[in-house]
């Protein structure tokens, strides 16, 4: 179920976006489709091992406040689930049986996703709920219409538009179900734009409540011990759940 790109620019317009805006997607996709082999090895490279683990960590102890047994779990813009496979097997040991899926719009993404046992679904964070109905009625899999938690690690300042992401979360969460973003705090290094391809540089505990207060009854964001290193630059970096 790996699209090609002339299957995504289908798929994006089937979704409804217009073309600068598709245009924008396919440019962070040929960005991140050279990125695919080497992804798992780029990510430890920005965060030290015990970042990675105190990432995971965190994490997997919100997700068990749920006191769930078993839980179904979207990772949102999972890349190549070098963070969805951890908090799975993390999850597991703690004795939570966890149904995992990942969306990504990256096909290579979704290739790395398949081979490590998870659930790839070809999809645009803007539109979760419509991008898995579009997954399942032309590639014949069962995904879940809701889930008990909504992960987003390290992605969401690549988002377009951030808010309308949070809005297309809610619409797949449970009732009783969280979302979970480990993501960059707001910085001032405009290169990152142009070598990363980030849409934006992080955001502020303040900007990340405001847009989630619009959308979800509870909200709460808290500085991580945790930094990104890029080169010389040092970003740190934020949790936010959202209820």
């Amino acid at each position: 179920m790996i699209p090609s790109i002339s299957e995504v620019k289908e798929f994006l317009k089937k979704l409804g976006f217009d073309e600068s805006s598709a245009n924008g997607l396919i440019e962070q996709i040929e960005y991140f489709e050279g990125e695919a082999p080497q992804r798992d090895d780029i990510v430890r490279d920005y965060l030290r091992e015990e970042c990675i683990e105190t990432i995971v960590d965190d994490i997997v102890e919100e997700i068990l406040k749920l006191n769930k047994e078993s839980i179904k779990l979207l990772d949102v813009a999972a890349g190549s689930g070098f963070f969805t496979e951890k908090v799975k097997r993390k999850l597991e040991e703690r004795g939570v049986k966890a149904d995992v899926y990942a969306l990504d719009i990256t096909p290579s993404m979704l290739k790395r996703l398949n081979e490590k046992g998870i659930t790839p679904i070809w999809g645009v964070a803007e539109k979760i709920r419509e991008s898995i109905e579009i997954a399942n009625k032309h590639y014949g899999i069962n995904v879940p219409k809701e889930f008990d938690v909504v992960l987003s690690t390290l992605a969401f300042h690549h988002f377009l538009k951030p808010e309308r992401v949070l809005k297309s979360m809610k619409s797949v969460l449970k009732e009783s179900g969280k979302v979970i973003i480990v993501d960059v705090l707001k910085h001032e290094h405009e290169e990152l734009k142009e070598t990363l391809k980030d849409t934006h540089l992080g955001f502020s505990l303040e900007e990340i409540k405001e847009m989630g207060s619009k959308i979800f009854k509870e909200v709460k964001a808290s500085y991580m011990d945790v930094y990104c290193e890029v080169g010389d630059i040092i970003v740190g970096l934020y949790k936010a759940v959202f209820a």
